[in-house]
């Protein structure tokens, strides 16, 4: 399955955070976070999670020592959901959908 991701922030080797839209196909957009795990937030994914707006998506932890880049992010969000390949495109801002 191919599925559509865009970036809300400029994806760079390793970040702090990131956020952003995905779209499975013939779904409707939702939304993705990740950030490192701390005490309130174990390492792992939570799936599905719901926003306040009424969206869907998830939230991935990784671990102080893990890279969080486009690459580690999209890896982890296929295992999930089965996608064999992403794809780039612009799309909405995840702020105004959560």
């Amino acid at each position: 399955m191919n599925a559509e991701i865009t970036w809300d922030l400029v994806m760079e080797e390793d970040m702090g955070f990131a956020e952003g839209c995905y779209r499975l196909p013939g779904g409707d957009w939702q939304v993705v976070t990740a950030g490192k795990a701390g005490d309130d937030f174990p390492i792992g994914v939570r799936f599905p999670v719901h926003w306040e707006s009424g969206v869907t998506g998830m939230s991935i932890f990784f671990a102080d020592d893990e890279k969080l880049n486009a690459s580690s992010v999209l890896q982890k969000m296929s295992e999930v959901l089965c996608v064999a390949e992403w794809r780039e495109v612009r799309g909405p801002d995840s702020i105004y959908l959560r």
